[in-house]
């Protein structure tokens, strides 16, 4: 059944191009099999939400998708996947993400955190980076860095999934959502391979502002750093 699955996935997905394909299902579903191993969770569970989780994005398919869940009890029906299960799955994929986060929407079964876990994971580090890029880039009026506009980091929910934002950009991004997510984590296993991934997104930033002669943004990286993603 989860081969099955993994082939609608991968089908429905074969066309994105923001660093929302199948690509970054295949590693949340091996970043959740890891931390369901250690965490001794429900392994049907947290494989088929894992393998689920983005088949109804708001941002790939729109808003009613997402709220519905169309896509994936689409799948799950077809696939006769018992009712307490598909219901345990919807409830993981409907309290996953950072703009839910930002609503006070989070997991609370263990799979549902572990799943969520891996997710955060490959919005990190290296991997992390490139998918941001690759959205900036999907969307051709988001610029990838605007030196006079530095990021909105007091935004509700509601505004981080404005289209159009001022301060939506590649750079922005990461105050405005990723290097907050180590600290989003729930489980000791994914916190300890969030702080590697982190560190390099600590680098890299660095390093690009070193480049582009940024000196005022390095100092509000520091300050960011400093006040644990409150405003600089």
């Amino acid at each position: 059944m989860i081969a099955a699955i993994s082939k609608e996935v991968r089908e429905l997905l074969a066309n994105d191009h923001t660093g929302h394909g199948f690509a970054h299902v295949e590693r949340v579903c091996a970043l959740a099999e890891r931390l369901a191993e250690a965490e001794k969770a429900d392994m049907q569970i947290v494989m088929l939400a894992a393998l689920l989780h983005d088949v109804d994005d708001y941002k790939l398919f729109g808003a009613e998708c997402a709220e519905k869940l169309i896509n994936a009890r689409q799948i799950m029906h077809k696939y006769a996947v018992a009712p307490a299960c598909e219901e345990r799955v919807c409830e993981i994929i409907r309290t996953m993400g950072y703009s839910r986060a930002l609503a006070g929407i989070r997991p609370q079964s263990l799979e549902g955190k572990i799943v969520s876990d891996a997710d955060m994971l490959d919005a990190i580090g290296a991997v992390g980076t490139i998918r941001c890029l690759a959205y900036a880039l999907a969307r051709c009026e988001t610029v990838v860095f605007d030196p006079r506009v530095f990021p909105d980091t007091e935004m509700d929910a509601a505004t981080y999934k404005q289209a159009g934002r001022k301060s939506d950009n590649f750079i922005n991004h990461y105050f405005e959502k990723l290097l907050r997510l180590k600290d989003m984590l729930f489980t000791d296993t994914a916190r300890a391979e969030a702080e590697l991934r982190h560190r390099f997104m600590i680098d890299f930033l660095r390093e690009f502002f070193r480049e582009h002669n940024c000196p005022e943004w390095l100092v509000y990286l520091e300050n960011y750093m400093q006040n644990k993603g409150k405003a600089a």
